[in-house]
């Protein structure tokens, strides 16, 4: 009967999921056509248009029930996407959006899910590259990095077609256009804009023979995509924040020059110029010594951005001939073939494992590293593998039930780059409590008052014995920390009291407190 009841249970549990999951397809789906359909309404589509797309959404849905739960899962995500802009379809931004969904229908029908970072072109040449848990998304970066690279390939067909499809996905800001992302990202809501990618479109489209579509993706940086620094200007790689990323800098530093270059652009020329100088004031502040950061004041570069840096400063150094990117280029390439110095830390204070009390049960097996890296503990025969920033840094070891004495322990670091070190940490000393805790207390008045050590418990518990002419009582005070105070009420007669102490090793001691003259706790 249980096992049968355990079975309907999971029954309806999945069936109450695919049922739900379903819901929300359907009222995604819905949304969507309500998009479209006030989209015709209003002008902002012609009714053939939204005709295709409410195509594109019927296979969605018709694929959603035949396809595995991880397939599925992808494809929902990017019908929410869709959902969520349904205030917002125009020409551009739907055929942007729509365009995405029927490549994921399309592409997750007949694949696996695509691991993150895999880009996945389509029949116009368009870049959708994944995410996790976020399916094949629309990348307006990684469309003009390809643009660049049909340009520098020589292949001028491709070039021509994906430059007219990114334009036919262009939103108009003002004089400028954009290229947006649609998928939620870094604490930013949909759609956002990147300062990097409309560098790199003014460029790519000005070489593609372009030049008024580059002009106004140039445009949209000045307009809002842009950091004020005390240093000068830098660019925004996401529009919904401050992050001062350096290899967005040196890119649309780059970038920029290229396209004024091409274009006869003062502004943008001067603007270059200037994004060059910021960097060059504050490349130092990215440098830690043994690897880069990703960001100003922020965390350490993964290894594909560290080595991109590194591109780009021998690509500076190339183009300007100043020994200054030279200098951090080959100082940061150094970076990815040292070690990284691992040094131990303090020994750690003695653990009590038992019993279990939330109090010292943990020992701190501390080192310092010099950089990021892979860090792999072994103490005690156990081995444990964790991921590691530069500074210092302590592991938390629980000895369990294991009997006292003395555990060696080690480490070992193997960063981004895989350079390794290793070595020897404090040994961890694990203790049992066997020693009663030294208790003071005394009565003061109607007030008992108590202090207590003891190395290896966080509480006491206290109980009052009472004894008068052969009677014997016991008031529980119960769980108190080591030192403290109770307030009790008198009774009429007097009474010999004597305080019991348990700590959480069930150690005990006493202290004889003499005559009280009752003992009823006051409400608190």
């Amino acid at each position: 009967m249980l096992r049968r009841a355990l079975l309907v249970g999971l029954a309806l549990a999945l069936a109450t999921g695919v049922g739900s999951a379903r819901a929300g397809v359907e009222e995604d789906a819905t949304r969507a056509r309500r998009g479209l359909a006030r989209a015709v309404s209003s002008g902002r589509l012609s009714a053939l248009d939204a005709e295709r797309y409410r195509a594109f959404l019927s296979g969605c849905e018709s694929a959603l029930g035949r396809l595995p739960r991880g397939r599925a899962d992808q494809l929902r995500a990017v019908l929410r996407e869709v959902a969520v802009q349904e205030r917002r379809y125009t020409v551009a931004r739907a055929l942007a959006l729509f365009s995405m969904l029927d490549l994921n229908t399309r592409y997750l029908s007949a694949n696996p899910v695509p691991p993150a970072g895999r880009d996945v072109v389509d029949d116009d040449g368009v870049v959708y590259r994944a995410f996790a848990g976020r399916g094949l998304q629309f990348h307006p970066l990684a469309n003009f990095a390809k643009l660049n690279s049909h340009f520098a390939g020589g292949r001028g067909i491709e070039a021509q077609m994906l430059a007219f499809a990114l334009l036919a996905r262009a939103l108009p800001d003002g004089e400028a256009l954009v290229w947006e992302y649609y998928f939620p990202f870094g604490g930013g809501a949909p759609p956002w804009t990147s300062g990097m990618a409309q560098a790199v479109a003014a460029q790519s489209l000005a070489r593609a023979g372009f030049p008024s579509a580059a002009r106004r993706a140039y445009l949209a940086i000045p307009r809002n995509l842009l950091l004020d620094l005390p240093a000068g200007p830098w660019i925004k790689l996401y529009r919904f924040n401050t992050l001062a990323v350096l290899n967005a800098q040196l890119q649309a530093a780059m970038s920029l020059s290229d396209y004024a270059s091409l274009a006869k652009d003062p502004a943008a020329e001067r603007l270059a110029r200037e994004l060059h100088a910021s960097a060059a004031a504050l490349v130092s502040r990215f440098d830690t010594g043994y690897w880069t950061l990703y960001a100003l004041a922020g965390k350490e570069s993964p290894l594909e951005y560290h080595r991109y840096v590194v591109s780009l400063l021998w690509k500076l150094s190339e183009r300007t001939g100043e020994p200054r990117w030279s200098r951090y280029a080959s100082r940061f390439a150094a970076y990815a073939k040292q070690p990284p110095v691992l040094t131990a830390g303090p020994a750690s204070p003695a653990a009590f494992p038992v019993p279990t009390d939330g109090f010292r049960d943990e020992a701190k097996l501390a080192f310092s590293l010099s950089k990021v890296a892979n860090v792999t503990v072994r103490v005690a025969e156990e081995t444990h593998t964790f991921r590691a920033a530069k500074g210092r840094n302590a592991f938390s070891w629980n000895p369990g039930a294991r009997p006292p004495g003395e555990y060696a322990a080690e480490a070992s670091a193997r960063d981004l780059a895989g350079n390794t070190a290793e070595t020897e940490l404090a040994p961890v000393v694990v203790r049992r409590d066997s020693q009663p805790p030294e208790v003071t207390a005394r009565l003061v008045g109607s007030r008992l008052v108590w202090r207590a050590r003891d190395e290896g418990t966080p509480w006491l518990w206290l109980q009052l014995g009472l004894r008068r002419e052969g009677r014997r009582e016991l008031l529980d005070l119960g769980r108190r920390p080591l030192r403290g105070s109770a307030l009790l009420r008198s009774r009429s007669s007097e009474w010999q009291a004597t305080l019991a102490i348990q700590d959480s090793a069930r150690n005990r001691a006493w202290v004889r407190l003499g005559p009280f003259g009752g003992l009823r706790r006051l409400p608190r």
